[in-house]
């Protein structure tokens, strides 16, 4: 009896540091260097419907984390501009992180700058957006601009054509086998 229950111990144990160990490692989860929503599913904090554009203004006080759902159709390009507005003083840190769940993670610790950060969908996804804010003190509020938009790329002018001219010789041909 002894021995089954060291057993069952053993492999409670093991299970639990098992689930542990892979909450903390799962990308669908909140890193550790966000104090309050460590463990969080990202999904369970996005807030609004999901679109294919961002422009929202956040104030700040004390700790904030903010995910918003950005679609992207099919390939094209994402651009998302992060800016601390400065107002009424400099916020403490931003960090902006851009993910798919699976194989996309942008990073950036500050603001993104003028040109932003672009980069190239290959095809559709569900992205989240996530910023993460710490205002100077919890009595003083930050704020910061998010925007972001999905950009998808146009068709080339040469396949329009090429289908236009493939769907001529076709109508042709039918009008060309009509009159036999």
């Amino acid at each position: 009896m002894k021995g089954e229950l060291t057993k069952l111990v053993a492999i409670v144990s093991f299970a639990a540091a098992g689930l542990m160990s892979s909450i903390a490692a799962r990308a669908e989860h909140v890193q550790a260097d966000t104090p309050w929503f460590s463990g969080v599913p990202l999904q369970s904090l996005a807030k609004g419907p999901i679109s294919s554009s961002l422009n929202s203004s956040q104030l700040v006080w004390g700790t904030s984390l903010t995910v918003n759902s950005l679609a992207a159709t099919g390939r094209g390009f994402v651009t998302v501009h992060l800016t601390d507005i400065e107002w009424p003083q400099t916020l403490q840190s931003v960090s902006l992180l851009v993910t798919d769940l699976n194989n996309l993670w942008y990073k950036v610790d500050g603001e993104t700058g003028a040109n932003g950060l672009t980069f190239s969908m290959n095809g559709a996804a569900n992205l989240f957006v996530a910023v993460f804010a710490r205002s100077q003190d919890k009595y003083s509020p930050g704020l910061y601009h998010l925007q972001a938009s999905f950009a998808p790329v146009p068709l080339p002018a040469a396949a329009w054509l090429l289908l236009s001219g493939i769907g001529g010789l076709a109508a042709f041909r039918r009008k060309r086998a009509l009159d036999r």
